[in-house]
Order: structure tokens, then sequence, then C-alpha cells
């Protein structure tokens, strides 16, 4: 009779302290128990789906939206900003997919990234050529010194 008595106390000694772990993360998973440390995710946290990628048309849009915040484009300004907004953004989407392509199963070399580098560089500074034709030059002073903040750039220099 002591026997099982001991033996029903010892099951449920053992029940409660894995209740007790599985509740505060086990063994201590964390701080104190409690939790896992930095970074983790409850358990009944649903993992995040990761966000899809703009379209060149939602890019160019956000970038001319966020040009005519800081330096208040025309109408004008607008249209003709907004076009070469989607033409650089497409120009840059069709590079990303070519080279996504020659690259599926492989890294890019370290000069193969520089290329890249220099070439969208160079496109930036062509359409930043194309918006001081466009932009008044108190416009496009303000554009100088903000544009590192332009949402959805993709160069170097920014």
């Amino acid at each position: 009779m002591k026997i099982g008595f001991l033996q029903f106390c010892l099951v449920a000694t053992l029940f409660i302290s894995f209740q007790t772990m599985a509740q505060y993360g086990g063994y201590g998973g964390g701080y104190g128990g409690y939790g896992r440390g930095y970074g983790s995710r409850s358990m009944n946290q649903l993992p995040s789906t990761p966000k899809k990628p703009l379209t060149p048309d939602q890019i160019a849009e956000e970038q001319t939206k966020w040009l005519d915040k800081k330096v208040k484009l025309t109408e004008d300004q607008s249209i003709s900003i907004e076009t070469l907004n989607l033409d650089h953004a497409l120009k840059l989407s069709d590079y990303q997919e070519a080279f996504m392509k020659i690259h599926a199963n492989s890294r890019p070399s370290p000069q193969e990234i520089q290329q890249i580098r220099e070439t969208v560089d160079k496109w930036q500074t062509e359409k930043d050529e194309k918006f001081k034709g466009i932009l008044t030059p108190e416009q496009w002073e303000i554009y100088e010194k903000k544009k590192k903040g332009m949402p959805y750039t993709q160069t170097a220099k920014n």
C-alpha cells in the first residue's frame, strides 16, 4: 500500500513539474523560466507571412508621393516624375529578374556585385539628371538634401 501511494506521489509530482515547465518555456528556457529569451515567438503566435514585393507601378507611385510631399510638385511635374520613376523601377525589375535567372543556383562573384552597383548607380544618376530638368532649382536643392530618404531606392549611394 505504501509503495502504491509513493508511486502516485512521484507520478503526480512529475506531472505537475512537466506542466509548469511547458507553461513557462521549459527548463528555465530564458530568464527565470519565463519565455524563451530575446526575439522568440510565443507558442500562440502565428508566423508572419512574408510581404509581397511591390510592383514597379507601386514603387513609382510611392516615390512620386514622397517627392511631392518634400517639394510640392505641380501637376505636370508629378506626371513627368512618376513616368521617370516608373521607367527606372521597370528597368531595375527587369535587371533583377534577369540576374536572378542567371544566379538561380549560384552566388554572384564580388566582381558581379560591383558591376551591379555600378550599373544601378549609373541609372540613378541618369534619373537624377532628368529630375534636375523637371524640378525648379529650389526643388532640386531640397531633393538633393533629402533623396537618401526616398523609399525603395536601390543604389549604393543611398
